[in-house]
């Protein structure tokens, strides 16, 4: 099964041309799955995938998961997970319809916390559900990704599944002792989202390409710790913002045998 997680760059600045020819890219690459961020449907790119699951999660753009063979459905949060419901177009979670399938779960997390952007927008995150059993990388923050990660584990227990995307967080922002985005990644790990980069690359690999920025791994994918086992390939296709300026993100492909 080959992979790809890729924020597309549609958030800002959006151009259709431009997307178009991002899609156009994904679907040379002959893909099974597609875990997409920062993605605006092209209805005529998408006659190639057998289930497509869209999250919007703000104007045109969202989350989106592809699956070339089919059936998969969305998933939807009930009130046993209000915080799945309260950030809505941050995930987009495609259930098998056979049991023993994969699980494919797209994520977009802000780059602010929920208490940064509250600031701005006093009314956006205004009520929000109570957090004191999500594991938090701050004792005063919390991002998209914490409550996520931390409502799905449940639900996911015990299936197959491959998680990923744009998480905003890298390694290379921890500066002296703060170690925060450490911690995200260390809490993860504790809750069963194994990186599937580690096996393959000792350290993070560059997928972030703005220009005048460090070279920041701003997106990863996890999976159980069955499927992290049989992944057999791990790599960064840097063609895709380097020589064609498709996104400003480069695709992360993972193979799993």
């Amino acid at each position: 099964m080959k992979l790809i997680c890729w924020n597309m760059a549609g958030a800002f600045g959006y151009e259709r041309d431009r997307h178009a020819g991002a899609w156009q890219w994904l679907n040379e690459q002959d893909a099974d799955v597609a875990l997409l961020q920062e993605v605006v449907p092209h209805p005529e790119e998408m006659g190639a995938w057998g289930s497509l699951i869209f999250r919007g999660k703000y104007k045109q753009h969202g989350c989106a998961v592809l699956v070339k063979a089919g059936g998969y459905r969305a998933w939807e949060p009930t009130d046993q997970e209000p915080w799945l419901k309260r950030v809505g177009g941050a995930a987009a979670i495609a259930r098998p319809e056979q049991e023993s399938g994969f699980w494919f779960i797209s994520v977009h997390s802000d780059a602010a916390s929920f208490e940064h952007i509250n600031r701005d927008y006093p009314t956006w995150y205004a009520d929000l559900p109570p957090r004191e059993q999500i594991p938090r990388c701050s004792p005063s923050e919390m991002w998209e990704i914490e409550p996520i990660a931390a409502e799905l584990r449940p639900v996911l227990n015990g299936s197959r599944f491959i998680l990923g995307g744009d998480l905003n967080s890298a390694r290379m922002f921890d500066t002296g002792d703060s170690g925060e985005n450490a911690r995200l990644f260390d809490n993860l790990r504790a809750h069963g989202y194994i990186d599937t980069r580690p096996r393959h690359s000792s350290e993070e690999v560059r997928t972030f390409f703005k220009k005048r920025t460090r070279p920041l791994q701003l997106d990863h994918v996890f999976a159980d710790d069955l499927t992290e086992a049989s992944v057999v390939s791990w790599r960064v296709l840097r063609e895709a913002p380097e020589l064609l300026e498709l996104s400003d993100h480069a695709p992360i492909e993972v193979v799993i045998a």
